[in-house]
């Protein structure tokens, strides 16, 4: 079973994949009322406030299962310069679970996440082995 965070601008997302299913928790982030969208700041301090209660909620759902590698998108795109403070608190989360389970962490970014949801989404985790065009 593998785990994987993403803290995007909008979103605080969990998730479990063992090879065929998907098991995940999200929580859209608040934008007050009259405003176009959410600081950085804001953003980290809610999924700073959300990863606990998901995690938790995630646990409660797998029970004590081995969870053998953990994913964590550490920027919005795998490009040079690509970098939001959101991502921090996913990191942080992702990095000192890895560590106290001694497992590897991987990371990904945001758009990788969007590309794997689409393949799997397509035919399940067949297209992962496959050379793909996107």
């Amino acid at each position: 079973m593998f785990a994987g965070i993403d803290t995007s601008n909008y979103t605080t997302s969990v998730a479990v994949f063992d090879g065929e299913h998907v098991i995940q928790n999200k929580k859209l982030l608040t934008v007050k009322k009259g405003e176009r969208g959410l600081r950085q700041s804001d953003a980290l301090f809610q999924h700073t406030v959300n990863l606990p209660v998901l995690i938790s909620k995630l646990k409660s759902e797998i029970g004590d299962a081995d969870i053998e590698a953990f994913g964590v998108s550490n920027r919005p795109r795998n490009i040079e310069g690509s970098y939001m403070p959101c991502f921090l608190a996913g990191v942080n989360a992702a990095t000192a679970f890895a560590a106290a389970r001694s497992i590897p962490l991987v990371y990904t970014t945001h758009q990788q996440g969007h590309a794997a949801a689409a393949l799997f989404a397509a035919r399940g985790a067949d297209l992962f082995t496959q050379q793909v065009l996107l």
